[in-house]
């Protein structure tokens, strides 16, 4: 049995009118449709027992009992979407959907019904590995004679909500479609973690980790040569992967700055921060941090003239203590990389050793 990985965070265009609906930012959208990327395999054929089991959905791994697949009654019609069958016909409640995994909290919970006359429970929990257990009913939605694929919406509003579970009640068929989450609070489309170049033979690796990515386009890489403007050097199309990397086989002698421009399904965009790297032969072992005094707990250094390896950084007190020891790793004679310097780096004046057992530089550096 395949276990419930992580939501795929993937949103895409069916019923986009959805978005103007919910008052919180929807950040994940399950339509049950073959054709989307990714394409939903749940299976068309009616069940014939109830038989709890994973699916791939266009927004995750489902877990579910007694549902399947159909067209016909959707909305609009023609459209696919879930009918959960009635295997107990004198209760109690079974037929059920269990949502992927979710990293944001659920504000509200959005759906459109294809059939009328139905009656859901709604259940939610932070157990990321609950599928029949640890859960709280938050809610019992009945939708007695409400107008047919017209959006419902359930004020959820739990911070700490990881998956939700919809139950359907015993006797009936229930039909449901168009599935959404908002978050619990507001998100940015973005929110990038560190960024790093390497340089091995002329040629720039670029590097960046991702912590959210919500409705992301593309990125686009942007270089500036010496104290020149930025102009963009490369596209990569946002896959919701946790990391990305680009090379750049045309970057100049000297200093490149390099940044990432994110840009959202709508046009809007951001950047990361900036890396250095300078680039050229015979250059003796270099340190470099910038901007110095620090700023919001981020350092962001360069090596120059270095060798392939790994790097420990250690930060010393003005007392001598050791306050805290990371790693990088340099896969040429250049590396820059930005870090985030941890609570336990105050205010103050902190000496920066970057060693690799044979080589060692410091540097005093000042934490505003």
């Amino acid at each position: 049995m395949k276990k419930c990985l992580q939501s795929l965070l993937f949103v895409f265009a069916l019923y986009s009118a959805n978005n103007a609906v919910a008052q919180n930012q929807v950040y994940w959208r399950e339509g049950f449709e073959p054709s989307a990327t990714p394409a939903c395999d749940l299976a068309t054929v009616k069940p014939t027992a109830f038989t709890p089991g994973y699916f791939n959905g266009n927004a995750g791994v489902w877990y579910s009992g007694g549902v399947y697949r159909t067209t016909g009654t959707g909305c609009p019609a023609g459209n696919n979407h879930v009918r959960l069958s009635n295997f107990n016909t004198a209760g109690p409640d079974s037929n059920f959907m269990v949502t992927p995994i979710v990293d944001f909290g659920i504000q509200e919970f959005h759906f459109l019904r294809a059939r009328a006359s139905r009656s859901y429970t709604l259940w939610i929990t932070s157990d990321t590995a609950a599928t029949t257990t640890n859960w709280t009913q938050p809610i019992t939605l009945k939708s007695w004679g409400n107008p047919l694929c017209v959006d419902t919406t359930v004020i959820i509003a739990s911070a700490t909500a990881k998956r939700l579970k919809i139950v359907t009640k015993f006797g009936i068929d229930a039909d449901i479609d168009s599935v959404i989450l908002t978050s619990f609070a507001a998100l940015t489309p973005v929110k990038f973690g560190g960024i790093s170049a390497a340089e091995a033979n002329g040629i720039v690796k670029l590097n960046w980790n991702i912590e959210t990515e919500l409705n992301t386009n593309s990125y686009v890489i942007e270089r500036a040569i010496g104290g020149d403007k930025y102009v963009a050097v490369g596209t990569i199309g946002a896959n919701r992967l946790k990391s990305y990397s680009w090379i750049d086989k045309a970057a100049n002698a000297g200093a490149n700055y390099y940044r990432i421009k994110a840009i959202d399904n709508n046009g809007t965009y951001m950047y990361s921060s900036a890396v250095k790297i300078v680039l050229g032969k015979n250059r003796n072992a270099e340190l470099s941090v910038y901007p110095n005094p620090v700023a919001n707990s981020k350092v962001n250094l360069q090596l120059t003239g270095i060798t392939t390896g790994e790097y420990k950084l250690n930060f010393y007190s003005i007392n001598g203590a050791l306050v805290y020891t990371t790693s990088v790793s340099s896969q040429g004679s250049s590396l820059a990389k930005s870090i985030d310097l941890p609570n336990v780096i105050k205010t103050g004046a902190y000496t920066l050793e970057v060693t690799n057992g044979s080589f060692r530089t410091v540097k005093t550096i000042l934490i505003n």
